[in-house]
């Protein structure tokens, strides 16, 4: 019955034919709503992870109004340019039954998702989708988001975290991770780059996705060109580098993000190069040298802090990222060190590429 009273709260646009699970995303339940006139996307938001919904929420509506703002200026459809959320007949943004916390969201028709990058020309496409999110946000006063995740990408707050969670080892996972461990604790000295350009204000503080994996790129059916960002659950000031790191991590890997086989797992720099072009020349103007310079530098820390988070997550008996499998948080752990290791191992020649597209684009 749950699912009628949830639904009984909206004026829905026709009558609901049916409503299935969707999606993939590791954090919230999602459903699809198809009534015979639209469709909606429907979550429970998990409030294990996010501890105050009703400023996830807030944040939400704050920054996709500016974007059908920047949208309608540049005469694109505002409709298909950001997430929407839909109110209740109430006018409310979410609904809470018990502690459930539940919002809607108009469909984004005519486009999709992808879960795995096809080809170099898909990757300059995130890396334009990421480059005007930013640069339909750069005047946004990031100050008035809330921090709905304190420390979200504080790395060196996390790594204090994970040995916390290492010493308490609740399910005796810690041993047969040794060498996990290690590869974690040998990079310590790596994790305070980007919160030391934010302390010294040698980077602005932006509005940040904080989740630019491929799969939050909605494509155009027809063109398939990239059309907005989603999954917007994670924005929150911060620093552009946390996005574009976190997108590097994901799209320019060879393999999946939990493949076991790390034979498979290394960097396509290709993919790093036609994403580093759509971001640079859709960023063109608004991003500090220290941003530029350390963009390479994000795709490390980022990737390092995700494998410790990962393996925190096994160690700590998987309460934070969904798994499918036994060990599923330990794979995404080695998987993303493998990552570190290749991005290491290839750090002149991303210099390099980020260098190439400078000049290419002119920015300075």
């Amino acid at each position: 019955m749950k699912m009628f009273e949830l639904l009984d709260h909206y004026d829905l646009m026709g009558d609901v034919k049916y409503v299935m699970p969707f999606g993939n995303g590791h954090i919230n339940k999602t459903y699809l709503v198809a009534t015979d006139q639209s469709k909606y996307v429907l979550q429970q938001i998990n409030t294990y992870v996010f501890k105050k919904p009703k400023k996830v929420i807030d944040n939400i509506e704050k920054v996709t109004e500016q974007i059908r703002i920047a949208s309608e200026t540049a005469g694109k459809d505002i409709m298909r340019s950001a997430l929407k959320v839909v109110h209740t007949k109430k006018d409310a943004t979410h609904i809470k039954i018990k502690k459930e916390y539940w919002r809607l969201y108009v469909f984004i028709a005519d486009a999709r998702s992808y879960e795995t990058v096809e080809d170099k020309r898909q990757m300059y496409e995130v890396g334009k989708a990421v480059g005007v999110f930013q640069k339909q946000l750069y005047n946004f006063p990031a100050n008035k988001l809330h921090v709905t995740i304190p420390n979200f990408h504080n790395t060196p707050y996390r790594y204090q975290y994970f040995l916390k969670i290492l010493q308490k080892d609740p399910r005796n996972r810690a041993f047969d991770a040794y060498n996990e461990v290690k590869f974690i604790k040998d990079r310590v000295g790596k994790m305070s780059i980007l919160t030391d350009l934010l302390a010294k204000k040698q980077v602005p503080l932006r509005v940040t996705h904080n989740d630019t994996k491929l799969n939050n790129v909605m494509f155009d059916n027809v063109t398939d060109k990239a059309i907005c960002m989603v999954d917007l659950d994670t924005v929150m000031p911060g620093t552009v580098l946390y996005d574009f790191g976190d997108a590097i991590r994901i799209g320019a890997s060879t393999a999946a993000e939990d493949e076991p086989d790390l034979s498979k797992v290394s960097i396509n720099l290709d993919y790093f190069r036609e994403f580093t072009r759509g971001f640079l020349k859709h960023t063109n103007g608004i991003l500090v040298p220290a941003e530029i310079d350390n963009l390479v530098n994000s795709a490390i820390v980022i990737t390092l802090e995700l494998s410790m988070r990962f393996l925190t997550d096994h160690i700590n008996g998987d309460k934070y990222f969904g798994i499918k499998r036994p060990n599923h948080n330990l794979d995404r752990a080695r998987t993303q060190m493998k990552m570190v290791s290749e991005m290491e191992a290839n750090y002149d020649a991303m210099v390099k590429i980020v260098e190439e597209a400078k000049a290419e684009f002119d920015v300075r």
